[in-house]
């Protein structure tokens, strides 16, 4: 039994540390080489469902964020959040952005005073 338990903890850790990770938890389109690719790290309380032409659930609801790769090249994408009270983020549903991701480079959706923006790091 404690066999059982030490090892369905494990998996747990692994999976909540898969998000939390450097990795890329996400990929638009696995056939483009990762040093070919643009980087969305999106936060623990947004849900990306659409990127370009394509419906997508990248989120990490309740852990770190989740890094994505996405191509390079201008694309239009869609979130919702369920929004955080104590950030005074109100609930957000289908708020669209535009990018032209650079390859290489990385982008984050952050709460900035309240309001979800995309920040280029």
């Amino acid at each position: 039994m404690r066999k059982l338990l030490a090892g369905i903890c494990l998996i747990v850790a692994f999976a909540f540390a898969g998000c939390a990770s450097n990795a890329t938890a996400f990929v638009y389109d696995p056939e483009i080489p990762e040093d070919q690719m643009s980087f969305l790290w999106v936060p623990n309380y947004v849900l990306v469902k659409q990127f370009g032409e394509k419906t997508v659930q990248w989120s990490c609801y309740g852990m770190s964020s989740a890094k994505v790769g996405v191509p390079s090249g201008e694309y239009t994408f869609i979130i919702d959040s369920p929004g955080v009270a104590s950030a005074g983020l109100a609930p957000v549903s289908d708020k669209s952005f535009t990018k032209n991701f650079e390859t290489g480079k990385g982008y984050q959706l952050i709460n900035r005073n309240g309001e979800i923006v995309l920040f280029d790091l």
